[in-house]
């Protein structure tokens, strides 16, 4: 991995067009049929390189974080779309690009059922700062089109593995096609970030409604988890009224795919799917809208 470091005179970039984005006022906007809350499942679909370290680890390669997160790309992968198709909800993959090329079926299945994708780099233990630039101005492409093969369709929306991105990460997304990104967890609706000239739509996303957070830093019971998640659209739900907000819900096959954990996902797909004016999105869908809007 390149021990490079950052390129200070860059990093403002970024930093001036998310501060540019404060005064863009994110309130005006309307979801179908009046809805208060537009909903999407976000499932990190991933894929490791052995040859880094996983989540932190010191061990390389380690095996035994490999085949834990093997076993959600083998078997938890299946759970999760059968409690998606049992409420008739459509997920927004966050894919690896070596996931796209090693598991076509399940990329296949996704596609069958009008899933969204999103970039989520080439393997997840990859982080986009951990590049050379040139690297990463040949990767990003790269991604895109391995996950266009195997989806099918040429993906719009990205989400950095981790969420941590270079000084040049979005300049170089906004030069392939990307409209929005899910990595700036700043606000319960979407914002426009000013970039090359034109803009791109950050969609809300979270890193606590999120199974990696919830079973790992806060040590949640499934039951907990189930209830976490209610609470905080309960919550939405309420403020929605006035204004439209944006709830995710983020999983991962090999936490949320266990056994004893998928019910956490089933029972809070069921309380709110047991409400009026909730919007069921994908994440292209929900950035669409706020554009049109605006």
């Amino acid at each position: 991995m390149s021990d490079r470091k950052p390129d200070l005179s860059i990093i403002p970039e970024t930093g001036d067009a998310l501060k540019a984005s404060r005064g863009m006022a994110n309130t005006d906007w309307t979801l179908p049929n009046k809805g208060r809350v537009a909903v999407w499942v976000v499932v990190n679909i991933e894929d490791f390189d052995l040859r880094y370290p996983i989540d932190g680890g010191e061990s390389v390669p380690d095996y035994r974080e490999y085949a834990i997160r093997e076993y959600g790309n083998r078997a938890g992968m299946a759970r999760i779309l059968a409690e998606l198709d049992r409420f008739n909800v459509r997920g927004t993959g966050a894919v690896n690009a070596s996931f796209a090329r090693n598991f076509p079926h399940w990329m296949k299945e996704c596609a069958d059922r009008g899933w969204d994708m999103m970039g989520h780099g080439d393997y997840n233990n990859r982080k986009m700062h951990s590049y050379l630039p040139d690297e990463e101005k040949e990767l990003i492409p790269a991604i895109i089109e391995d996950v266009r093969r195997a989806w099918g369709q040429r993906p719009v929306g990205w989400l950095s593995p981790g969420l941590q991105q270079s000084e040049r990460t979005l300049g170089e997304l906004a030069a392939n096609g990307v409209s929005y990104v899910a990595d700036f967890v700043a606000d319960d609706r979407p914002f426009e970030i000013p970039i090359g000239g034109s803009t791109m739509i950050s969609v809300p996303y979270s890193m606590d409604i999120n199974d990696k957070g919830a079973y790992g830093r806060a040590r949640l019971t499934p039951e907990g988890f189930r209830d976490l998640i209610i609470s905080q659209f309960d919550e939405l739900y309420r403020e929605g009224e006035s204004s439209p907000v944006v709830m995710v819900i983020a999983v991962h096959p090999y936490l949320t795919g266990l056994p004893y954990r998928i019910k956490a996902l089933r029972g809070a797909l069921e309380y709110i799917s047991g409400h009026k004016g909730v919007w069921w999105a994908t994440g292209a869908e929900i950035a669409q809208r706020f554009r049109e809007n605006h």
